[in-house]
């Protein structure tokens, strides 16, 4: 029975590392597998890692309401709440990316627009696996791949180095963006300066490192004080 128990911990201990893709092709190879890494305590655990905010009290409630069951625990189970999430943020997280597409049709987008985007993600509440899975993809423009980076860096908080290797990890890391930006001419002896435009081109994992911190600044700030004009495109697309 210790023996049992003993090897059901372990068990647990490697499921706990696992990805839910990892969990569910394990939970195929036995009986023993299949019912540990579909109960519940395993799914839990799945779905607070990767929405450690999340409000499931909310997210069941009007099941909750009609079921009487403790919002605690979902009463449908947390595997089928895990993957009615996923699909309700893929599902959103794809409209965002096609109002991302329509604003930039030539992978060129304003800052304004950028910005907006990013609101739009932090409402969803999305965790940094789903910008992995949704943002990070190879195949969307890397206008796109940038604003989930300055989503994971400056709002989810991110480490850099482990925003790095998942750029790494999903292929993007040295995708290229180009930034073109206005700055007023400041004031000098009652004249006021030429205003002046920079151009830079610089890579997603160039972005993580602590030497271009005051890129990631100023695309957060915006069109503000003296920067009035930022552009953002892809290093092969042409600035309007």
């Amino acid at each position: 029975m210790c023996s049992n128990l003993l090897l059901r911990d372990v068990a647990l201990t490697i499921i706990s590392l696992l990805e839910a893709r990892d969990v569910c092709s394990l939970g195929c190879c036995s009986c023993f597998w299949r019912d540990l890494c579909f109960s519940n305590c395993v799914w839990a655990h799945l779905f607070r890692r990767r929405w450690p905010h999340a409000d499931v009290a909310q997210l069941n409630s009007s099941t909750c309401a009609a079921s009487g069951a403790t919002p605690l625990i979902p009463p449908e189970g947390w595997k089928a709440l895990y993957i009615e999430s996923h699909k309700k943020i893929a599902q959103e997280t794809s409209f965002v990316i096609h109002e991302i597409d329509q604003g930039a049709p030539l992978n060129s987008l304003e800052v304004t627009r950028y910005l907006s985007a990013i609101k739009q993600l932090s409402t969803l509440s999305l965790g940094f696996e789903d910008v992995c899975l949704f943002l990070f993809r190879p195949k969307l423009s890397v206008v796109v791949n940038l604003i989930g980076l300055h989503y994971s860096i400056l709002y989810l908080h991110i480490p850099p180095k482990e925003v790095f290797e998942a750029l790494t990890r999903c292929q993007v890391a040295r995708r290229q963006v180009c930034l073109s930006w206005l700055k007023v001419g400041r004031w000098l002896h009652g004249f006021r300066l030429r205003d002046e435009n920079y151009t830079r081109r610089i890579s997603l994992e160039e972005l993580t490192m602590s030497e271009e911190e005051p890129i990631l600044a100023m695309l957060n700030r915006g069109a503000v004080h003296e920067v009035i004009r930022i552009q953002i495109c892809s290093a092969d697309s042409r600035m309007s």
